[in-house]
């Protein structure tokens, strides 16, 4: 993996254009042994987190406190996305591209991935005001590749520390096959290879490096998207789930959002949410234990085109539409 010298070298932006993410969406093949299949499959260690709906969910909830604090991303979001107006429908949006990519074949993973950058090509604008090392008016744009490193790498930075809390631990091997999994999702963004992390200590390490360098930096979209994200969760359990996300976030990206720290008090808390949810977690039927692209996948991998209504709804639900992967 490719890093800076020090924590606050610059590193000059690198814009992916249509021309240079082409190679990336058709190396995709690659890394496939069956189509129908996809990129992972029920034998990878990447289907096995993300399959969690809890770890996803909260996952998502708790990665997006430290993409907040990239300014680019706060921005773009803030300013292109409809995450404050209608957040179910943004939500939507985001799990059919991301499940597309986890659990479809490969014609599908190839075709979202090629939508998905035409989407972040339109995603652009300038800084309202400074922030780390940036400063007002630098132009920022979706599809940049440190920027979308740091989604990647801090989406499944969470789901693994939170499948390691809620479901069981993984072992060093697991976890760095993992890694290895993660680099054919990251080629669909159109990350190179050798800038992604190939072991978990390089994921630790590149967590740890981003969160203390001026990359990182508090901008008002960013503050008020993490405010109104926790105030999205219900109220009986608002304060303690939160606390629960926040106490495991790097120190800096705690004091950057005003987040709640590692106190002994707020360890307790979270202690307590944790084993709340593992029971929770346990109660569920399979059903909802896993997302419903994930049960789709298994089902197209067998060949079973019997209609499941269940699946159906759920998936009404979490993406507005009754079928995704089949």
């Amino acid at each position: 993996m490719q890093t800076p010298h020090d924590n606050n070298e610059v590193i000059a932006p690198s814009y992916l254009s249509e021309e240079e993410i082409s190679p990336f969406l058709n190396g995709i093949a690659g890394f496939v042994r069956d189509p129908k299949v996809g990129l992972f499959g029920p034998d990878s260690v990447f289907w096995e987190v993300n399959r969690h709906t809890l770890v996803y969910f909260l996952g998502a909830v708790q990665s997006v406190q430290m993409q907040l604090c990239h300014p680019w991303i706060a921005t773009a979001v803030f300013e292109h996305s409809k995450i404050m107006s209608d957040p179910k429908q943004r939500a939507q949006l985001t799990y059919t591209y991301l499940w597309s990519l986890i659990y479809g074949d490969l014609n599908m993973v190839q075709n979202k991935a090629k939508a998905l950058f035409k989407v972040h090509s339109r995603v652009q604008g300038e800084l309202s005001q400074p922030a780390g090392r940036h400063l007002t008016g630098n132009h920022y744009q979706a599809n940049e590749v440190n920027a979308l490193l740091w989604v990647h790498v801090t989406a499944f930075y969470s789901r693994v520390k939170l499948y390691q809390a809620l479901i069981k631990p993984l072992t060093p091997q697991q976890l760095d096959q993992f890694c290895q999994e993660a680099i054919r999702y990251a080629f669909c963004f159109g990350i190179p290879e050798d800038m992604h992390p190939q072991t978990w200590q390089e994921v630790e390490d590149y967590i740890a490096m981003v969160s203390q360098s001026d990359t990182l930096g508090r901008t008002d979209a960013g503050f008020a998207i993490r405010s109104f994200l926790e105030n999205t969760l219900p109220r009986p359990i608002r304060s303690p789930v939160w606390t629960f996300l926040c106490v495991s976030l790097p120190q800096s990206i705690q004091v950057m959002l005003d987040q709640p720290q590692a106190t002994p008090n707020n360890m307790r808390t979270a202690k307590r949410v944790q084993r709340f949810l593992k029971v929770i977690n346990k109660l569920l039927p399979r059903k909802l234990a896993n997302v419903p692209a994930y049960h789709e996948a298994i089902l197209r991998i067998n060949g079973n085109t019997k209609r499941d209504r269940m699946l159906e709804r759920l998936n009404q639900q979490m993406i507005g539409r009754p079928s995704l992967v089949r």
